[in-house]
């Protein structure tokens, strides 16, 4: 009897097993190629401005970015709203809990929109209570994990935005843990934000409107769903406070002056990619390409790895470009990068990203690594977001950019581009150890570049 029901339930789990393959992976190796007349859609003139509403902070130091965080949220008024794939469990996002519950004891609505899958290790187990008790809290998770539909496993918020009121926004590449704003830790990344400041509701031309838009739409669609109770762990309230309150204090010291820091700008836009399980068409990708066909003298690329898939290429301009094109990324045997699933793919696709730049800087550091989406046009045009330049940022996940005309906004960018690479150390060689795995990875993902 026994046996007979452990083979059932092997059978069971074998067939589950090729269902989960061909409903949560092989459905996804046909992305959408672009239409014919796609190129016609794309105005990348409604990028420019004359006299723009918004002035925007480079926020890369990481200490910085993490008191621009603490200073929005403390200088919210009324609403707050927060869209983060990633909140690791350290003080820091305890820290960052904190000062959105203190906002939310001011009176200030808060809305807090995480991924379905990341926000399971998050801290937010630890503050039961103080979330689902608060009368100006809410909190919705994108696309809850389902064993049942595989289809909607890849269906991932990849987005990293904060919005308080119609004023401030912050929109970049970091996700909230210590490794993102703490240069020391252990497994640090350099990476990148913009902090946007607006006049105000009373200019209908802010971005800031456009930031309440997008987030509204992520809150309102099908995929979002309120975060049942059974998620988290109960954790006494008192003890909860006292703890953030002391990360906090030691994370986040004396207070800035923004405007000091602030570039004035012609214009700001927020670009996104649609919102929809499967493979979606990959605007975000469109507008950079259209943007990379019409550039003239240069063109600078930073993600932390490129893997154009052929499908991909379907949309990126014929080359020679008109433009000087540079990519600044991570060197595959860098020991400060981890994800080696992304080197693999890079190494795969290292010939047609051969063919798109003229210059690539692989950036090497024995301790830390590159994370930021950033991407710079005729030293005038600057973008920043979540984007990677890869098949799962451009057909598979919510991904939203910024795109900001401003020319003196574009040079600080691009000499911090340059001091990126100015810091990169000599290549050693790679170990034996990352060389085997990487050859080994090239294989096993060679067939899924799609997913990568």
């Amino acid at each position: 009897m026994f046996k007979r029901l452990r083979k059932v339930l092997s059978f069971i789990l074998k067939l589950y097993i090729l269902y989960a393959l061909a409903a949560g992976v092989l459905i996804f190796a046909f992305p959408v190629s672009p239409e014919p007349d796609w190129e016609g859609r794309i105005d990348s003139e409604r990028f420019y401005g004359e006299e723009g509403y918004d002035q925007v902070v480079l926020l890369e130091n990481p200490y910085l970015a993490a008191l621009a965080r603490r200073d929005l949220i403390a200088g919210a008024q009324e609403t707050i709203d927060v869209a983060y794939y990633s909140l690791a469990r350290d003080y820091s996002a305890e820290a960052f809990i904190g000062e959105l519950l203190a906002a939310a004891d001011r009176g200030v609505k808060v809305r807090i929109l995480l991924d379905g899958v990341r926000a399971l290790g998050s801290p937010l187990k630890k503050v039961r209570s103080e979330l689902f008790e608060h009368e100006n809290i809410e909190l919705k998770l994108y696309e809850p994990i389902d064993l049942v539909r595989p289809w909607t496993w890849n269906n991932r918020l990849h987005d990293k935005y904060i919005i308080a009121d119609y004023s401030h926004a912050i929109i970049g590449g970091r996700n909230i843990g210590l490794r993102f704003f703490d240069p020391q830790d252990k497994s640090a990344v350099r990476d990148r934000d913009v902090l946007i400041i607006s006049q105000g509701k009373q200019d209908p031309a802010s971005v800031l409107h456009q930031f309440k838009a997008y987030f509204t739409e992520q809150w309102q669609s099908p995929w979002a769903e309120r975060a049942g109770r059974g998620l988290f762990a109960r954790f006494g309230s008192e003890d909860v406070r006292n703890r953030l309150q002391a990360a906090a204090e030691e994370l986040f010291p004396d207070k800035i002056d923004w405007h000091a820091l602030a570039f004035p700008t012609n214009k700001v836009t927020l670009i996104h990619n649609p919102l929809g399980r499967l493979n979606q068409e990959p605007w975000i990708l469109m507008e950079v390409a259209a943007l990379l066909a019409s550039a003239r003298e240069r063109a600078v690329l930073q993600s932390p790895y490129f893997i154009p898939t052929p499908t991909m290429e379907k949309f990126l301009p014929s080359r020679p470009l008109a433009a000087e094109t540079v990519i600044v990324t991570n060197h595959p045997g860098s020991p400060g990068y981890a994800n080696l699933s992304a080197m693999a793919g890079y190494l795969n696709r290292k010939q047609s990203v051969k063919r798109l730049a003229a210059e690539i800087h692989e950036y090497y550091d024995p301790y830390r690594s590159l994370h930021a989406k950033t991407y710079v046009f005729d030293s005038r045009l600057s973008l920043v977001g979540s984007f990677n330049f890869d098949a799962r940022s451009s057909f598979l996940s919510t991904e939203s950019m910024v795109v900001i005309d401003s020319p003196e906004f574009a040079e600080l960018l691009t000499e911090k581009i340059k001091g990126i690479i100015g810091d990169s150390q000599p290549a050693e060689a790679m170990t034996p150890l990352r060389k085997v795995s990487l050859s080994i990875l090239r294989l096993v993902f060679w067939p899924f570049s799609f997913l990568l």
